[in-house]
């Protein structure tokens, strides 16, 4: 048997691995969970609980009310290895079962091996600091591995790009779990309940690069950065001598621990709840402050696991100490999922509060079980001094020094550095589309967060789509910028990036769902990018009935006329109300949007998912203002739109007004719930009227 305290490296990079695979699997739940919503809300409340309740029945069967060992963390990696593979290898509904019993076995072999590391180590608890900062660091693996994908995971993708990084985490993940097969079992670690809404907390905002970047209003490669300097301080914090290391004689609770508490919960507020209104541009101060609460947090949040962990569970009976074992791995489970789902049934189901107190909620409990606890009993008597031949044993570990856990969360972050600056600061170049003098292409889509029928995430599909189109133009609704039930995608930054096309937003639901324009270059004036001449505006539409915030953004277009002058197009993509009977709501909507610039433009465009059938009062609001439909002008008006697999309906629109439409198609199923509607129109018309 191998002694507790040997082999750190490799207990460190196992803990870190089977992170880095469960934050990915917790991911990939998410379009999962969005297919069960279609079933309804009680349906996908059951599913998101079944499956982190299960966590509990996967310890039972792999430890079988044993003490964890080296052997029963490699049968756990075993499994979990072979469910991750099977995850990419199948589709349909097989995908569907098999996704949501991955993340369950996923949550219980990371329990089942942060017992096993945190309960390594010698007097000072070294194993608790470990655990914490492997627990960190595989986060920031998870973060490396999707943003080099561009946020489109390798579970959704084919070929090598996907296989590959699957390949090496779980490859990695086997090996390292065979080396300490065999290995003796470790003190159970107290609250080990933690991890789950630590891990909610990580997979929503700290490790996600997409969120902290359309939350903050900072570039997607500043955000990445931000998570790597937060992974950076959070080890260089564990250089400090004593950090989450319990001395049996303290009376009362740690200062540092309370200071660590406090700290984590105002950044949060920050974080959490910008001071801007959605849709405004964020102050420079805002931001700065905002950022640099991303470090603050990483390091609060680490430092807490490493105290929670810090103090053993009493020893038990064989069966006992095992079903507390499950229980806590299924405490694990609904720590996890619960501020999650929550958060997200908000937008179907109105909590009457904001959704944003959930989280907060979870980084208030990370905050309060990473407070150190007040000695129970007597006093022990003061140690003795340590004799002369003891002082280099304790000065070793006592002194700060680099260790492997820093150097791996050091060479993560500074990886995770490379790969944002590289991905988001070479876009692709768009490439040129041949289209004749006073003519233009716009496509209209709603792309349901990039989650597909099959189910999965279909962002490879959606983009070659686009590109495929020959659009010039694209008015998108329902955009995922690290949105949960979106797999944490950041659509907008991944089209904008494969596609070489400029795009700008506007918040709808959050920060995280939006509308989008995503615009050829070369209709953006000399420099290619938004600015001022394209004034772009950004709309909040009326709430209403809800049950989300609407929104809609505008910009100003510069197409080649006829005569080779710019003549200035004013675009609009909008998403309104989507219940059948929130018409009040959506002609409301309709009114705000119409008082925009768009009213007084002689060349306009709206495009976007109106929610609103032929013949409603809606679509007579819009062509009473002097729009025409493209399809029922150019187009075959009995073509549907939704659902896309099967389309009952007719909801997406383009409509223009001093445009003239020549042809007008709507597209097959290209993954999306919508089908997208592509029209060419022709500007002659208006060269003239701007002339006059």
């Amino acid at each position: 048997m191998v002694d507790a305290p040997t082999r750190p490296l490799a207990r460190t990079a196992l803990l870190m691995l089977v992170t880095a695979l469960t934050v990915e699997l917790v991911r990939a739940t998410g379009p999962m969970l969005d297919r069960a919503f279609s079933a309804g809300v009680i349906v996908v409340a059951l599913t998101a609980l079944g499956t982190y309740v299960a966590p509990g029945l996967v310890t039972l069967a792999v430890a079988r009310l044993r003490p964890v060992t080296g052997r029963t963390v490699l049968a756990g990696v075993v499994l979990l290895a072979l469910a991750r593979i099977a995850v990419q290898t199948t589709g349909g509904v097989p995908r569907y079962w098999l996704t949501l019993a991955a993340a369950s076995v996923a949550v219980s072999v990371l329990a089942l091996t942060v017992s096993l590391v945190a309960g390594d180590g010698d007097g000072d608890r070294a194993g608790s600091r470990r655990a914490a900062l492997a627990t960190a660091t595989g986060v920031g693996v998870a973060a490396v591995v999707s943003v080099a994908l561009g946020t489109w995971d390798a579970p959704w993708r084919p070929g090598l790009d996907g296989w590959l990084p699957t390949l090496l985490v779980a490859g990695a993940a086997l090996g390292c779990a065979w080396r300490l097969r065999d290995a003796g079992p470790s003190a159970t670690p107290r609250r080990t309940w933690m991890l789950g809404p630590y891990l909610a907390v990580m997979i929503m905002v700290l490790g996600n690069p997409a969120y902290l970047s359309s939350q903050l209003g900072i570039p997607f490669d500043a955000a990445g950065i931000g998570v790597a300097l937060g992974l950076l301080v959070a080890g260089g914090w564990f250089l400090l001598p004593g950090i989450g290391a319990v001395d049996a004689r303290s009376r009362g609770r740690s200062v540092a621990s309370v200071v660590m508490a406090v700290a984590l919960v105002v950044a949060a507020v920050l974080v959490l709840f910008p001071t801007q209104p959605v849709g405004d541009q964020v102050s420079d101060v805002t931001r700065w402050i905002a950022t640099l609460a991303i470090p603050v947090l990483w390091s609060a949040t680490t430092y807490g696991l490493a105290v929670a962990w810090s103090a053993p569970l009493a020893q038990r009976a064989p069966v006992r100490a095992g079903l507390l074992r499950a229980g806590s791995a299924t405490a694990v489970g609904l720590g996890l999922i619960l501020p999650l789902l929550v958060y997200q049934l908000d937008y179907d189901v109105p909590l009457g509060f904001p959704n944003q107190l959930v989280i907060l909620a979870a980084f208030c409990a990370l905050a309060a079980a990473g407070v150190r606890r007040p000695a129970s009993g007597p006093v022990p008597a003061s140690a003795p001094a340590p004799a002369p031949a003891d002082l280099p044993e304790a000065a070793a570990r006592t002194a700060p020094r680099v260790v492997p856990e820093q150097m791996l969360s050091g060479v993560v972050a500074l990886v995770l550095v490379g790969v944002v600056s590289f991905y988001a600061r070479v876009p692709a170049v768009a490439p040129a589309i041949d289209k004749l003098p006073g003519t233009v292409r716009v496509l209209d889509w709603n792309l349901h967060y990039g989650v597909t029928q099959d189910p999965g995430l279909g962002l490879g599909r959606m983009a070659d789509a686009i590109r495929g189109s020959g659009a010039q133009v694209v008015a998108l609704q329902e955009v995922s910028r690290g949105w949960v039930m979106g797999g944490g995608a950041d659509m907008l930054t991944y089209l904008e990036h494969v596609t070489g096309f400029r795009a700008v937003a506007a918040p709808a639901a959050d920060r995280q769902f939006v509308n989008a324009l995503l615009v050829d270059p070369a209709l953006l004036g000399d420099d290619g990018e938004f600015g001022a001449e394209e004034k772009v505006i950004r709309t909040r539409l009326p709430y209403g009935d809800g049950p989300q915030w609407r929104s809609a953004v505008t910009a100003t277009l510069h197409v080649a006329g006829p005569s080779g002058d710019d003549v200035p197009v004013v675009v609009t993509s909008a998403h309104l109300q989507h219940r059948e009977e929130n018409t009040p709501t959506r002609l409301a909507q309709l009114d705000v949007l119409m008082a925009a610039d768009i009213a007084s433009s002689p060349a306009a465009i709206i495009a976007g998912d109106l929610n609103s059938e032929p013949g409603w009062a809606e679509i007579d609001h819009v062509t009473s203002r002097g729009f025409v439909s493209g399809q029922d002008a150019a187009g075959d008006p009995s073509h549907l739109t939704f659902p896309a697999w099967d389309p009952e309906v007719r909801i997406d629109w383009i409509f223009g007004r001093g445009v003239t439409f020549s042809e007008v198609q709507v597209m097959p199923d290209d993954g999306s719930d919508h089908r997208g509607i592509l029209a060419d129109l022709e500007i002659a018309a208006v060269e003239a009227t701007a002339s006059e």
